[in-house]
């Protein structure tokens, strides 16, 4: 399939289109028949958090919209989202996630017949210490083992940002030729790219890396 081989699909546009756009990247992924919750992130399953799964339909989308805001809020991104066209592919999955009886973070995802391509994530900062993305992540990866999936595409992988994509037993990710679980050069990649600051450097390490 076309996820198997590294390309993964888009779903937002600055402009109108019919058609689905795949492209290729430094995708991650995780192989739910490796997959495994670390001693470490144990600990993040005990806090009072509670996850909920729908497939198909959101019923908490005001919530999640919020969420959203308050997410880029502070992160201090940009939100385009009212310039962008979206266009659905695919089924969609929902994981909605509360902690003290109040909603605090979400998931949107899309599925496939064997795999899951995760879309968008977030949550309101307003307890940190709960760890929500590591929750979210060990969460939903056993619930797509409980229903048979082989794989969960993480999206790209881009700078020291996203390091935390290779702290999961099971990953791996597309070097442009082969899916590998090298961790330690998908590390020393993101670190090189957080420090291309023109083309030149980013001439040269496009050399360096797919030198023979």
């Amino acid at each position: 399939t076309a996820l198997n081989l590294g390309w993964t699909p888009m779903d937002a546009f600055f402009y109108t289109t019919n058609k689905q756009l795949w492209v290729q990247a430094r995708t991650t992924r995780i192989d739910l028949i490796q997959f495994y919750v670390k001693r470490k992130h144990k600990r993040y399953l005990n806090y009072n958090i509670t996850g909920e799964y729908y497939s198909d339909h959101n019923p908490y989308e005001k919530e999640c919209n919020s969420i959203f805001e308050k997410y880029c809020n502070y992160k201090g991104y940009d939100d385009h989202s009212t310039q962008l066209v979206d266009k659905q592919y695919g089924n969609k999955d929902y994981f909605i996630y509360w902690h003290n009886g109040k909603i605090v973070a979400y998931t949107q995802l899309t599925r496939y017949k064997f795999s899951v391509v995760a879309g968008e994530f977030a949550w309101n900062y307003e307890t940190p210490e709960l760890g929500l993305g590591v929750f979210a992540q060990n969460f939903e990866c056993l619930k797509y083992q409980e229903l048979d999936f082989k794989y969960y595409y993480s999206s790209y992988a881009y700078e020291k940002a996203c390091e935390y994509k290779s702290f999961y037993n099971g990953f791996e990710w597309w070097t442009g030729r082969e899916w590998s679980k090298d961790k330690e050069l998908f590390r020393d990649l993101l670190s090189k790219d957080s420090k291309v600051e023109s083309l030149k450097d980013l001439y040269y390490r496009h050399k360096d890396y797919y030198k023979e």
